[in-house]
C-alpha cells in the first residue's frame, strides 16, 4: 500500500493497535517514506487493548530501531522521554473524542517544550467548533498537528497545510481505511485538492453553500488551480456564518468567503 501511495505522501502513520500482528524490524527498513509508529490505547479512542507495560514495551522498540516519528500519548510521555534517542522525533498528542475543549492553545502550551512536535485532536459538533483548532495552527511557534474530527471538522485538515506550523495533514490510504468521519483519502487531497502543493502563501476561497452539491460544484474549480488558489466548500447554518468567518479570517488572512447563491438566495 504505501509503495502506491510514496510519490504521493511526505510520511505515513503506521497504526500499530490496530494490526493483529507487526514485524516492527520490517515495517521500517521496508518503509519507502518516513513513518510515524502509533499504538494508541483504548482511553485515547484507539484499540490497542494490552497493558501500558506492553504498548510502551512497543514503541520503545519503534526508537530502538529509530523510526522516523513515535507518536506518545500526553499522559505517557514520561516513560518515554528517558530513552536514548538518536533519529526518533516524539510526537506528543492529545485526543478528545467528544469534545471541542476551550482549552487547546493552553494545551499546546504546556507540552510544546517536551517533544519535537504536538499533536491535538477534538471532536468537532459544529463548525464553529473548527475555530479553535484554526486558532492554534495560527499561533503555534513549533510544528503541531491540529484537527476537528467529525464531518462538522473536515475544513481542519484540509487548510491545515496553509500554516507554517502545520506539520502534517491526514489522508485515508483508500476509502475502507478511513478511521474518522470526516477523513479524505490521500487520493481525494492529491487529485481534488492538489493539497501536496499548497502552503502559507495558497489564497483560500471559503465557499459557503446550502447544500452538498453546490459545495461539490465548488470544490471541482480546483481543477485549473496549482496551489496558487485553494477552493473548499462549506455547508453551514446561516447563523453561524458571521462568526466562522470572522475566526477563519482572523486565523488564515488570505481567505476570501464566496457566498454561493444558493445560500444568499435563502
Amino acid at each position: 500500500m504505501l509503495r502506491r501511495l510514496k510519490d504521493q505522501i511526505g510520511m505515513a502513520e503506521i497504526r500499530l493497535d490496530l494490526m493483529e500482528s507487526f514485524d516492527l524490524a520490517r515495517l521500517i527498513s521496508d518503509a519507502p517514506c518516513p513513518l510515524i509508529m502509533t499504538c494508541r490505547p483504548l482511553r485515547e479512542g484507539g484499540r490497542f487493548a494490552g497493558t501500558e507495560n506492553e504498548r510502551l514495551a512497543i514503541l520503545r522498540q519503534a526508537i530502538e530501531l529509530e523510526c522516523a516519528y513515535v507518536d506518545i500519548e500526553w499522559d505517557s510521555l514520561d516513560a518515554l522521554l528517558e530513552c536514548p534517542r538518536s533519529g526518533t522525533r516524539l510526537i506528543v498528542s492529545r485526543h478528545w473524542t467528544d469534545e471541542m475543549p476551550a482549552e487547546l492553545l493552553s494545551a499546546y502550551d504546556a507540552l510544546k517544550s517536551r517533544a519535537d512536535a504536538v499533536k491535538l485532536v477534538g471532536m468537532a459538533r459544529c463548525e464553529t467548533d473548527m475555530l479553535p483548532v484554526f486558532e492554534l495552527l495560527q499561533k503555534a511557534d513549533k510544528p503541531v498537528i491540529a484537527i476537528a474530527m467529525g464531518e462538522a471538522g473536515a475544513l481542519t485538515r484540509l487548510l491545515a497545510p496553509c500554516f507554517d506550523s502545520c506539520l502534517l495533514t491526514y489522508g485515508a490510504s483508500s476509502t475502507e481505511a478511513i478511521t474518522a468521519a470526516g477523513q479524505l483519502t490521500v487520493s481525494e487531497m492529491v487529485n481534488v485538492y492538489k493539497l501536496h502543493l499548497v502552503n502559507s502563501q495558497t489564497a483560500i476561497r471559503l465557499h459557503l453553500c446550502a447544500n452538498k452539491e453546490s459545495a461539490a460544484a465548488a470544490i471541482k474549480q480546483n481543477s485549473h488551480t496549482n496551489g496558487e488558489v485553494l477552493h473548499v466548500g462549506l455547508v453551514a447554518e446561516a447563523q453561524d456564518i458571521p462568526r466562522l468567518v470572522d475566526g477563519m479570517r482572523s486565523a488564515i488572512s488570505n481567505l476570501t468567503p464566496v457566498i454561493n447563491s444558493d445560500l444568499s438566495a435563502r
